[in-house]
């Protein structure tokens, strides 16, 4: 906040107090001379020495207050001390001053549907970001210079799987295409699907109306079950505010293959490299029909290829030894987001702990297609409209290495020269990696639920249908789509009494319709290799942020 010394100051740095001699520090008594170092809610930082023209002043050459504080005196002050407070704010993210200066800054927003979150900051937990379109306080003249458009509603235009791992020295980060074709669960409508608060069915759809029909908690439900990846945390970062944030850090370089006259975006950019401020970065990362054809995948690899080169600069010696630089990069930071409660308590902490993380440890990846021009009749129109779909056995390699918190396989399984055959009934998908859905089907008060208990005991991801889907059903029934062969035999064997049947509309789906013949569970014991792989093998396109930074 700003006191009388900011008076007048509509642009004063919110941070700047904090660089700034304490009131009445260098009183005209004051006889060693030294200005008073920086402070952080009153705690004080060493003492530093001002040096006169001559060098340090010396007993019997005391200097006035105000040749004390004279502009360039003052300049070299800021820079040492405000350095030193820099690194802190920074670097010291369990420093209680620190703590409390960012979770009263950052927004903070209520989500439903998120994992554990419990033993954060410790511990492997896997974040979702999305770059949102919200245009609440911004001008016409911000949205017409960020050509935002003029859209009703939010919308979201990025969207990020972040894994952290166990011992927060690695990072993936897995970029979802914005018009995947997925299934948006049921929900009461915002307004957005008819009459606001009627139940919207569960159907088909592009990855990016969840979040414009039902905000955060549909977002992190749709991709929950997209992925069977449980989601901890929640980060939402607002366009424009992503332009403050490349601006505060004095912009960013980005290299293109071929030189950018993009119509839509007004992004202009010569062959090679270029140097862009925020609104041009902003560009850079929507930009996609004259760049790449209208391909969501063109503009993944350069969002990619963004988030590397500013994680190179927000970790610079320029940035993080100028403290006017870095603290107006963590201040455009704090207000460009808006994270989970809990994640607002943690910041802090869990910044310290990754603060000695290098473009090496941020591994890139996509989730791998099937069809990048799936044209899909979706229920809000009669034409078909261009989706993405994913390949689902490597996708669910892809997710099944989030869940079990590993690298991100990069290479192929090597065939074996004489390959031998697995055998007909050896289990190779563990419980903990099967999604199921559990149905009452002989119409017994609380019959599907007892059993969605007994079969999440066993490690399965369960979700238990309200009502009864119907009655009379004697025998339990297991049903699957023709993807999920392999995991219908785990399911099976913890289910004896079950009968199999593939269900071809259901996808990469499994069901249980609970018989009268329900008589609990069987423990299952799972042999398959740490290499295997139930797709053959891996082809997933990763890279470091060191990777694709411009050469």
């Amino acid at each position: 906040m700003a006191d009388g010394h900011d008076s007048g100051r509509g642009d004063a740095d919110p941070l700047e107090r904090y660089f700034r001699p304490r009131p009445g520090a260098h009183a005209a008594g004051d006889d060693d001379g030294d200005i008073e170092g920086v402070t952080i809610d009153g705690m004080p930082a060493p003492r530093v020495p001002v040096e006169g023209p001559r060098g340090p002043r010396r007993p019997g050459r005391g200097l006035s207050p105000r040749a004390a504080i004279s502009a360039r005196r003052q300049k070299r002050f800021l820079t040492l001390t405000g350095t030193a407070s820099a690194f802190v704010l920074l670097t010291s993210g369990g420093a209680w001053a620190f703590q409390n200066y960012v979770t009263g800054m950052i927004d903070k927003v209520s989500v439903g549907g998120l994992g554990k979150g419990k033993d954060t900051p410790k511990g492997a937990m896997t974040i979702l970001v999305a770059g949102v379109d919200r245009r609440e306080g911004l001008t016409k003249e911000q949205q017409k210079a960020a050509k935002l458009g003029h859209f009703e509603g939010e919308r979201s235009d990025t969207m990020l799987l972040v894994h952290v791992s166990r011992d927060h020295d690695s990072v993936s980060v897995v970029s979802l295409p914005r018009d995947s074709y997925v299934t948006i669960p049921a929900h009461k409508s915002n307004g957005s699907e008819g009459a606001k608060g009627a139940r919207v069915p569960a159907r088909p759809g592009k990855l990016t109306w969840a979040y414009q029909f039902g905000g955060p908690d549909l977002t992190v439900s749709t991709i929950k079950q997209a992925t069977g990846v449980s989601i901890d945390h929640y980060v939402e970062v607002n366009f424009y505010g992503f332009v403050h944030m490349v601006d505060a850090l004095g912009g960013v370089d980005v290299c293109t293959e071929q030189a950018v006259d993009d119509k839509k975006s007004g992004l202009k950019l010569p062959r090679g490299k270029s140097h862009l401020d925020g609104l041009r970065a902003l560009a850079f990362a929507r930009a996609r029909y004259s760049l790449t054809g209208g391909s969501d995948l063109g503009r993944i690899d350069r969002q990619q290829q963004f988030m590397a080169s500013m994680l190179k600069q927000a970790l610079s010696t320029k940035t993080l030894g100028d403290p006017v630089k870095s603290t107006k990069f963590l201040n455009a930071s704090l207000k460009s987001l808006r994270v989970d409660e809990k994640l607002a308590d943690d910041l802090p902490k869990l910044a310290d702990q990754m603060k000695n993380l290098s473009t090496d440890d941020l591994t890139f990846a996509k989730v791998p297609l099937s069809n990048q021009g799936y044209n899909a009749v979706l229920w809000n129109s009669p034409s078909p409209q261009s989706t993405v779909q994913w390949d689902r056995g490597k996708a669910q390699d892809l997710f099944t290495d989030l869940r079990r918190d590993r690298p991100i396989a990069t290479q192929s399984a090597k065939p074996s020269a004489s390959p031998s055959k697995k055998p007909e009934n050896e289990l190779t998908v563990p419980p903990d990696d099967i999604s199921v859905r559990v149905l009452n089907a002989i119409g017994t008060p609380g019959l599907a639920t007892k059993a969605g208990g007994q079969l999440r005991k066993l490690g399965f991801k369960v979700t238990v249908a309200p009502g009864v889907a119907r009655r009379g059903l004697q025998t339990t029934q297991i049903l699957y789509g023709p993807e999920r062969e392999d995991s219908a035999k785990t399911l099976a064997a913890a289910i004896p009494d079950a009968k199999l049947k593939e269900v071809s509309s259901l996808g990469s789906n499994m069901q249980v319709m609970v018989g009268a013949n329900w008589d609990g569970v069987k423990e299952v014991e799972v042999k398959a290799s740490p290499s295997a792989s139930p797709s053959g093998g891996s082809s997933i396109e990763t890279g470091t942020a060191t990777s694709k930074l411009c050469g």
